[in-house]
C-alpha cells in the first residue's frame, strides 16, 4: 500500500509534532505500508523546531510556504512529488491538530473502496465531546442555501450567531451518538454523505484516475463543498470508515485567527462555489 499524506501548518509546530509522531506510532505498527509525507507549512511565526532534522520511519519532507492557504498548501505539496499521483493507492490531506489512533494504517489497509469510491472519510473524534465529526454534509445545498451562507458571512454579528447554533447542533449531535453507543448500536450507520469533513480527508487512487482534481484557490473555507462536486462531477462516492480513526484537537490553528479575518474569508469562499458549481 502506497500512500502519501500532507499535513498542512499554520504557527502550530507543536501540534506538527505531536501529529508526525502519532503517524510515526502508528506506521511502525504496520508493515507493507510505503509512507511519504510532506509537512507543508504556512506559519508566519519562526519556530524552534527543525523539522528538517527530525527523523522519522517513513520518508519526510518539509516544505515552507508563505502563508497560502489550506488547499494552496496542499496543492504545492503535490506538485513536488516525483510519481505520479494515481500511483499512490491514497493521498492524503489534513490539520495538524489531530492525532491518528496507533492501528490507523492497520485499518486503513483492511479498507477496499467501493468501485466508485473516490473519498473515505474517516472516523473524526471531537477530544471536546466524543462525536465524530463526519459526515459532515448530509446533503448537497441547495442555491438558496449557498445565498444564505454568504449573507451570513457578510455580517461578523450574523456570522457569530450562526456559528451559535451550529454549536448547539454539534452538542444535540454529540449526545445522540453518546446515546446510540451505549445501547451498542452503530453510530451514525452508513448513509451516503455529500460533502466530509475537511479537517482529514483521504482521497483514493480513482479519484485521480476520473480526473477530478485539488486545485481550490480559495485561501480558507469550502474545502468540503469543492471536493463534494469534485465527486459529484466524475461520479463517484464517499465512503465512511469510523474505524479509520483519528483524534479532533479542535481548530488549533483557525482558531489563532480573529473573526474579522474568518467571515470575509467564509464568503469569498462562498461567492467563489456558488461561481463555479451553483451558477443558476
Amino acid at each position: 500500500m502506497k500512500i502519501c499524506l500532507v499535513p498542512v501548518c499554520y504557527n502550530a509546530h507543536d501540534d506538527a509534532v505531536r501529529f508526525l509522531d502519532s503517524v510515526n506510532t502508528a506506521f511502525s505498527f504496520c508493515l507493507g505500508v510505503e509512507l511519504e509525507v510532506i509537512l507543508s507549512d504556512n506559519s508566519t511565526l519562526s519556530s524552534v523546531i527543525t523539522f528538517d532534522a527530525r527523523n522519522y520511519s517513513y520518508n519526510f519532507r518539509y516544505l515552507q510556504n508563505s502563508n497560502i492557504g489550506y488547499f494552496p498548501a496542499f496543492a504545492r505539496a503535490l506538485s513536488t512529488l516525483t510519481e505520479p499521483i494515481d500511483s499512490y493507492d491514497f493521498v492524503m490531506v489534513c490539520n495538524v491538530d489531530l492525532v491518528v489512533s496507533k492501528d490507523f494504517f492497520i485499518a486503513l489497509s483492511s479498507v477496499s473502496p467501493g468501485k466508485d469510491v473516490g473519498l473515505i472519510a474517516p472516523g473524526i473524534f471531537s477530544d471536546k465531546d466524543g462525536r465524530d465529526l463526519n459526515p459532515k454534509i448530509m446533503r448537497r445545498p441547495s442555491l438558496r442555501k449557498m445565498k444564505f451562507m454568504r449573507m451570513v458571512c457578510s455580517s461578523t454579528a450574523l456570522f457569530r450567531w450562526y456559528s451559535m447554533l451550529v454549536r448547539a447542533r454539534e452538542r444535540t449531535r454529540a449526545c445522540t451518538q453518546r446515546k446510540i453507543a451505549k445501547k451498542g448500536g452503530a453510530i451514525g450507520g452508513q448513509p451516503a454523505m455529500y460533502g466530509a469533513h475537511g479537517s482529514f480527508i483521504i482521497f483514493t487512487q480513482l479519484y485521480f484516475k476520473r480526473g477530478a482534481h485539488v486545485l481550490y484557490p480559495r485561501f480558507l473555507f469550502g474545502e468540503e463543498v469543492f471536493v463534494a462536486e469534485q465527486l459529484r462531477l466524475n461520479n463517484m462516492l464517499i465512503q465512511h470508515v469510523p474505524d479509520v480513526r483519528v483524534s479532533d484537537k479542535e481548530h488549533a490553528s483557525t482558531s489563532k485567527i480573529k473573526l474579522k479575518f474568518i467571515c470575509p474569508e467564509h464568503r469569498k469562499s462562498y461567492e467563489y462555489l456558488l461561481s463555479k458549481f451553483f451558477d443558476d
